[in-house]
């Protein structure tokens, strides 16, 4: 490891847990000793060779029992094009996340599927979709920043899925996805209120204010309503605890692995204030 990627892991071991999962499990039970839920994300995307893909598979297996081993509260999120969508054939990752689900339920612990790129977007929701009609723990993420979330989101509540509302953090174009700030915000705002009608066990994944003051305000016109909030690792920490002192489930969202440089570029890009942490380490 060359020296700017050494100082870029001290860095990003603000919102890394580490490298491999023994690292990751020891930042999981941290989580948990602060009253936090987890989910672990192995990372890496875009897989085009079988064999990656299945070591992929494997890992996200062994992740899974090692949470039940351990007895920590948690559990696991996939990226499809982790298991080669795109470039395989839907019904082999299907296949892989068939199996993970399974074994989740078996568990009684969810799999959430994350959203990527706007390109697999149509695909992943279609593989969700057939793996929810045989298991129910199994939720998927959906970007507010893309223009046809709200036709999405529709369709998924007409299902009864479950799902985690993102800004999202992929560079995608214009006539794609809200570019503004304001416009994103308002947009998860809208996707939020259709949430709070028609979902359940859904995720509100978001580090901004107005969001969370608005699902809050959501959750005391319909205490009932079964919802959690999810963070990234290492980002307002100290509102996750109020959060959760406030009575809310709150969960980290950790992920781990060789492939953090990539990842942490994409943070920085989303966050530039994580430069300054960057500067501090060198």
């Amino acid at each position: 490891m060359g020296l700017l990627q050494d100082l870029m892991y001290r860095a990003a071991k603000r919102w890394i847990a580490g490298k491999d999962m023994e690292t990751a499990l020891a930042k999981a039970r941290e989580a948990n000793s602060k009253g936090l839920g987890v989910v672990l994300n192995y990372l890496g995307e875009d897989v085009v060779d079988p064999r990656v893909a299945e070591s992929h598979f494997q890992e996200y297996l062994k992740l899974q029992r090692a949470l039940e081993a351990a007895g920590i509260d948690g559990c696991v999120s996939v990226k499809l094009t982790q298991f080669g969508l795109g470039v395989m054939e839907d019904s082999a990752v299907l296949e892989k996340a068939t199996r993970l689900a399974e074994e989740a339920e078996g568990m009684k612990r969810m799999l959430w599927i994350d959203m990527e790129g706007s390109n697999v977007t149509t695909r992943t929701l279609l593989i969700y979709s057939d793996l929810f009609k045989a298991y129910k723990n199994v939720g998927v993420a959906l970007q507010a920043y893309l223009k046809r979330s709200e036709g999405d989101l529709r369709n998924l509540m007409d299902i009864g899925a479950k799902v985690r509302l993102v800004k999202g953090a992929y560079r995608e174009p214009s006539d794609v996805a809200f570019h503004s700030r304001e416009q994103v915000t308002a947009n998860f705002i809208k996707l939020l209120r259709i949430l709070f009608e028609r979902g359940e066990g859904f995720a509100v994944g978001t580090h901004d204010s107005r969001p969370i003051e608005e699902a809050q305000r959501l959750h005391e016109s319909n205490p009932d309503k079964n919802f959690e909030f999810e963070m990234l690792r290492g980002i307002r920490d100290d509102l996750k605890l109020r959060l959760a002192k406030a009575g809310h489930r709150v969960v980290d969202y950790m992920p781990y692995g060789e492939e953090w440089y990539p990842y942490s570029i994409r943070r920085i890009k989303e966050h530039p204030s994580n430069i300054w942490l960057l500067l501090r380490s060198i």
